[in-house]
């Protein structure tokens, strides 16, 4: 499959990541330039750039746990304490 950059919205991060890995776009700073324009050319610039030299074996993606597929420890059963008991 061929990777693509696409943008995300998630809890903690809202940004352009990388579709087949775990790459994120995260900007050097503040925007360069005089004018939105400009601006808006470096941060587009950056980003591609960095998105076209990545290498997504560098970036490899979290496994969520499957519950089907591992086995969770059971819960151990609650009891309230003998009288005699101290705690």
């Amino acid at each position: 499959m061929r990777r693509e950059m696409v943008w995300a919205v998630k809890e903690l991060f809202r940004g352009w990541i990388c579709s087949e890995c775990a790459w994120k776009f995260n900007p050097s700073g503040p925007p360069a330039g005089n004018t939105i324009a400009e601006m808006k050319e470096h941060y587009e610039r950056q980003r591609d750039r960095e998105f076209l030299s990545h290498l997504c074996a560098e970036h490899p993606k979290v496994q969520k746990l499957n519950s089907s597929s591992a086995q969770l420890p059971s819960k151990a059963k609650a009891r309230a304490p003998d009288a005699g008991e101290r705690r």
